[in-house]
């Protein structure tokens, strides 16, 4: 995931397509490589162990279950996707004949309006935008390269975060502004810092998804993070625990944000938790222990992962297969993760265009595949000492609706096939979900002085009754606490259903930070759940020697009213 710059998250804090012809596609993965070589090395799309040219091979049956659905002929023809990164080489051989050139994408250096009929990489270092396109929409049956897993949706790009772009708050709201279908965004905020939710943009993607498709809504895919361990807070040297709710961007319920898990079936080991998480996706581990993700790259032995300089003969050019070096087989992160669920959206929209945007989050929930990663109680990583009776993590709860969720996984790992089942009986499933609603944050208690038990599972608790009547699709949470190092504390919400959803994990990366004031959480894992009675707070303090106080406790909801 590339991250936005230090100033930008200070302020956050204050289609045609030309190509080969249509051909049938055989479930046999390996026949298939006489038509794009590469395509044997894409764990992702069919996993049958391949190593990837990393030591250990990965699990098979660990990948997106996709190949029936490219059987039906089910490719993302006629879906716009922008890449919103730092630009994309529209001119590489596997991503040229799927870019759109009618003056639609986004280039940062110039004024605004910005528009542009391409933004190719501007510095040295922009290499990830051309890796994401690669992933969601490289061109299929064109006998060079991979294959994306939507290989003939149309690409535009905002290079909204080249290391060449001045970022700003304009462009963060333009980035989220156009008429394309799907826009994935696989860049974020350091998790060991929290900043205020910007309200403007929250409105943005409220408009985009009220507004775009004839008001089916833009899907707005979103990396949710590589900060499993981050430097803590103020460190240089010593790394805790973040979390997806700590990233300012990953809390607005218009996103689909993605969690990354690797080719054994196991969530990666850099993947953020939290709440904030929809859906989890291949993203694969570093490919010096495990598979990472095959991908396009800047083109030629000079730039890009696939240089020279590399390490590994793959990426140097010295394997036949990558002789010019335009691909990389080391590309990985929720930054890859985010893509694969983009051009599965993009094969969704391709079945039933009549799909909203909430329609697509309850596709991906429903029909996801829950792997039987975590069963037990998860222990802090790092060791760190507990109050007695703790519990750091949860292994897969089900929700009162029964949902199973998972902070590390959300509702488990895309199926496509199984999602593209669902979206083709839908085609009135609107009116199930009934009329998005939003409560607006009428249910609060302020003025509190409940003091927080210092190193005890008990914690404090405070009670809202909500008498709102909504089906659950999201809940936002605000807190203020008086507290010296936030990072000792941790905070958990219950539904009326009996459903704990632990928002913020106690020891995390918020290390002598001070005070909550008001900053927003979400949680997804009450999805479906009734909104009307008593839901529980509760407010943890892990390690002795601070006390604290809650001082006040909001939710918002979003969700059908019927």
């Amino acid at each position: 995931m590339k991250k936005i710059s230090k100033i930008f998250s200070a302020l956050l804090s204050v289609g045609l397509i030309a190509g080969c012809s249509l051909r049938t596609f055989t479930s046999d993965f390996y026949s298939d490589a006489i038509a794009d070589p590469l395509m044997k090395y894409a764990w992702h799309i069919s996993n049958v162990g391949q190593a990837v040219f990393a030591p250990t091979p990965g699990v098979a049956g660990y990948d997106l279950n996709l190949l029936s659905t490219w059987n039906n002929r089910i490719y993302g023809n006629g879906i716009l996707i922008q890449v919103s990164d730092d630009g994309i080489e529209d001119t590489h051989e596997d991503l040229s004949a799927n870019f759109s050139y009618l003056n639609i994408s986004k280039n940062y250096t110039l004024p605004s309006p910005y528009t542009a009929t391409t933004a190719r990489p501007i510095a040295t270092t922009d290499d990830h935008g051309t890796a994401v396109a690669g992933l969601i929409a490289a061109v299929g049956w064109n006998k060079v390269g991979t294959r994306g897993v939507a290989p003939r949706a149309h690409l535009s790009i905002a290079n909204f975060v080249s290391d060449g772009v001045t970022q700003s708050t304009a462009k963060l709201l333009d980035q989220a502004s156009g008429d394309y279908d799907i826009s994935n965004m696989s860049w974020g905020s350091t998790q060991n810092n929290i900043g205020v939710l910007d309200t403007s943009y929250n409105a943005q993607l409220r408009t985009m998804v009220t507004t775009k498709r004839s008001g089916k809504g833009t899907l707005f895919i979103k990396a949710a993070g590589n900060d499993f361990a981050v430097l803590c807070n103020g460190s240089t040297t010593a790394y805790c625990v973040g979390n997806a709710n700590f990233d300012p961007h990953n809390v607005i319920p218009y996103l689909i944000s993605v969690a990354a898990m690797n080719a054994k079936g196991d969530s990666s080991t850099y993947s953020s938790p939290g709440p904030a998480i929809w859906i989890s996706a291949p993203g694969g581990e570093f490919g010096d222990d495990s598979p990472a993700m095959l991908t396009t790259d800047l083109s030629g032995c000079t730039l890009g992962r696939s240089k020279s300089s590399a390490t590994k003969a793959f990426e140097k050019g010295a394997v036949a297969e990558n002789a010019n070096c335009n691909y990389s087989s080391v590309f990985n992160g929720t930054s890859s993760a985010a893509p694969t669920v983009s051009g599965v959206v993009a094969l969704l929209l391709e079945a039933n265009p009549a799909l909203t945007w909430r329609d697509i989050k309850y596709i991906l929930a429903k029909t996801a595949t829950v792997d039987n990663f975590a069963t037990g109680t998860i222990p802090h990583p790092q060791s760190l000492s507990l109050p007695t009776g703790y519990t750091w993590e949860q292994k897969w709860i089900t929700n009162a609706a029964q949902f199973k969720y998972h902070n590390w996984r959300g509702f488990g790992r895309v199926n496509t096939a199984a999602a593209i089942t669902l979206a083709n009986r839908l085609i009135t499933f609107p009116t199930a979900l009934g009329t998005f609603t939003e409560t607006n944050w009428v249910n609060s208690n302020t003025g509190l002085t409940s003091a927080i038990p210092d190193n005890s599972a008990t914690g404090v608790t405070d009670t809202l009754t909500v008498v709102t009547a909504l089906t659950i699709e999201a809940v936002q949470i605000k807190v203020d606490i008086t507290h010296a190092d936030i990072s000792e504390l941790a905070l958990e919400l219950t539904s009326p259903g009996g459903t704990k959803s632990i928002l913020v994990n106690a020891r995390n990366s918020l290390k002598g930070i001070t005070n909550y004031t008001g900053e927003t959480f979400i949680s997804n894992a009450f999805y479906q759940e009734p909104s009307a009675g008593v839901w529980t707070l509760r407010v943890i303090d892990a390690k002795a020697g601070i006390t604290g106080t809650l001082t006040s406790f909001k939710l918002n909801f979003f969700g059908g009213a019927h």
